[in-house]
Order: C-alpha cells, then structure tokens, then sequence
C-alpha cells in the first residue's frame, strides 16, 4: 500500500492539472445549470422561465406518465396543438421551441416535425407512421418526464472525452518519465522493481482513472437531479434515444456509465502502453492525443471517402468497413457517446469484447516494455 500511495502521489502531484480537473468537473456542472436555467415552457397560456419551468412541465408530464396510449396523445395534441418554432412563421431565425414537455414530445414522436422542422398539421401517417410513430402509443411504452435525463447523457459524452484528454496528459509520464530521468536501470535492479513496481505504476494510474471518472459522473448525477428532478428514470428509454431497446432510461444512463468508465480505463491503458515505448513524455502525450481522436477521423473522413469510392459495393469491401467501424466504436473517444448503442446488435456483442481485449493487451505490453528496457531493450527516443 506504501509504495501505491507513492506512485498515486507522483502521477497527481501537479497542481496545475488538479486545479484543470476541478475547472473541468465546474464547467459542466455549470452547463447543466445553465441548460435547466434556459428551459421555457408554455401550459395553458402561461409562459414559464428557468427552474420554475422545469417545476412545471414535471407536474404536468406526471398527469400522462405511465403506459403512452394514442388517446394520451390525442388529449396532447387537443389540449396544447402541436409545437413548432417560435418565429419561424416570419421567416426569424429560430432557436426556441413552442409548447411544453408533453407536446414538444407528441410534435416530435408522432408527427413528420423532425424532418420538415414545421408545425404539423396532424400525426404522421404511411411508413413513418408505421416504422417509427407507432412504436411510441403501443401500449408497452413509458412515459415521463426525462428532459434531465435528456441533458445528461449528452453532456457525459463530451464530460468523458474531457476527462480522457486529461488523463493523458497524467498519465502519459508513469513511464517515459523514468526513462528521461535515468532512473528506469535503478529502479529495475531493486529486488521489487520489476514486479511490484511495475504494478503499482499502474494501479495508481489506473485507480486514478476510476476515481475521477467515478467523481464526475456522481456530481453531474445529482446535480442533474437536483435540477430537474428524479422522475423519468422509469421512463422507456425510446424517449430520449428512439428505438433503444434497453428497457428504462434508467438503465441505460447506467449503461452508459459503465461505458464511461471502461472508455477512460481502455484509454489508461492506451497510454501507459505509449508511455512504455517512448522516452519523453511530450512524444507519449503527442501519440496518445492522436490515437485517443484517430477512431472519430476514421469515422468522419475514411468511411465517407470509402463509400464514394464505392467500397460498400462489393461484399469484402462491407465486411471490411464494418468490421473497421466496429473497432471504432470500441475505442475511448466512441465508447461513452450514447447515439453508437443504436447500431445493429450484431455489432453491439462485439463492441466490449475488442475493448476488454484492447486494454488487456496494451496493460500487458506496457508493464512487458517497461520490465524489459533496463536488458537493453529499446525505447523511443523522440517522436513516433
């Protein structure tokens, strides 16, 4: 446990970096205040501003939560119309909704809104009606109020992403620090040096990881809660992620979660994995920038490029992109963002068996690369 806290204390000794965690875990604690701060919602006439709108819309989504029926939203649509655009009749430049919780999600659910971004005059109707509207009056689906939850999900992704550029940067020294200090053969010829050391380094780094993201996701939780109140955690999922087949929206923020952090332990383990083979930690903290955002150009830039070139027509050219795209999402940058748990499921089973191997293998190879570089094995000396 000694030597735990020495190496748990040599990675956060940076007061700098502390003090950036603390500025980062504020900012988005902030933008869930400024976002519940800027809720407007319109019931019976009367507009309602900030907290006292959110107070609002809570009571009335509690009048039709539970099972949502095509009655439930005929009694919307009658009583409030459906919701548009302010402004957007004048040709203004539009930013905020019309109506209330209940019919912003009746107008968007159940009608063509989404794609026409103009009042609807009624429900949807053919095939949108029937891939897509129908599922939300079934019956099965649960309504309530979950604009929090909403919010939420969206900011953990961006909060994650935050968090794991920070950990590069605390973690990217464990072991290229070492090396520009000369003290990886002193610390290698100990009787405990090339096991216990080792170990250590990288429970604390890893420790570290958990312990922040395991603080962030715990405020943006509560305050999340605070804010907008604990209800909806029952409510189907389909809500705030359509078609989302993992039962409550409770259950998969929890999902969530857990891809969060597996997301910053995969990207730990990255890291310590550069940190092993380069000498200076500027080349490890440069190579694990670029590995950390590579799957998202991958996504962005490669796959557009191979699809016009018509790779997708050819049967080992789709089975190449998919299996390509898949790895993608498997990696810290993709992993927490709630919109990749829509793909098909057949590559959902995939997704936490390549980023349980990835990290095993990258932790493995990082405490081998470390063990072995006082033998005369070789190591980076400058950029990779």
């Amino acid at each position: 446990m000694r030597l735990f806290k020495m190496e748990f204390y040599k990675i956060t000794a940076r007061p700098v970096m502390n003090l950036a965690l603390l500025a980062m875990i504020g900012f988005f604690l902030f933008i869930l205040y400024q976002e519940a701060s800027g809720t407007r919602t319109e019931i019976d006439g009367t507009v309602y501003q900030g907290l006292e709108a959110v107070r609002q819309d809570r009571r009335l989504a509690k009048e039709y939560e539970g099972p949502f029926t095509m009655e439930k939203a005929e009694a919307i649509a009658e009583r409030f119309g459906f919701s548009g655009y302010i402004g957007r009749e004048n040709m203004e430049y539009a930013v905020v909704r019309e109506g209330n919780f209940c019919s912003q999600f009746v107008t968007d659910k159940l009608t063509d809104f989404l794609q026409t971004e103009q009042r609807p005059s009624g429900f949807s109707s053919g095939d949108t009606w029937e891939n897509y509207g129908k599922y939300f009056v079934s019956g099965e689906f649960q309504f309530g109020y979950t604009r929090g939850w909403e919010k939420l999900q969206d900011i953990w992704h961006l909060a994650v992403t935050s968090l794991n550029i920070w950990l590069i940067l605390m973690a990217a020294p464990v072991f290229s620090e070492e090396y520009s200090r000369n003290t990886t053969e002193i610390l290698l010829t100990t009787n405990q040096g090339k096991s216990r050391d080792i170990r250590r380094k990288i429970e604390a780094a890893m420790g570290l990881g958990c312990m922040v993201c395991v603080l962030m996701m715990v405020l943006l939780f509560v305050m999340t809660g605070v804010l907008y109140g604990w209800d909806g955690l029952e409510a189907s999922a389909g809500i705030a992620l359509p078609r989302a087949d993992y039962g409550s929206i409770g259950n998969f923020l929890g999902l969530l979660f857990l891809a969060g952090l597996v997301s910053v332990l995969l990207n730990v383990g990255i890291t310590l994995f550069l940190s092993s083979k380069c000498r200076r930690p500027v080349s490890a903290v440069t190579a694990g920038v670029i590995l950390f955002v590579l799957p998202f150009g991958v996504d962005r830039v490669l796959f557009p490029m191979l699809l016009g070139m018509g790779t997708a027509n050819y049967y080992w050219g789709w089975v190449f992109m998919d299996l390509m795209r898949v790895s993608c999402y498997s990696m810290p940058v993709y992993l927490p963002h709630p919109g990749i748990y829509t793909v098909p499921p057949q590559w959902l089973r995939y997704i936490p068996v390549i980023a349980t191997m990835t990290l095993g293998i990258t932790v493995w190879r990082g405490h081998q690369n470390y063990r072995h570089s006082g033998m005369g094995r070789r190591y980076y000396s400058g950029d990779i």
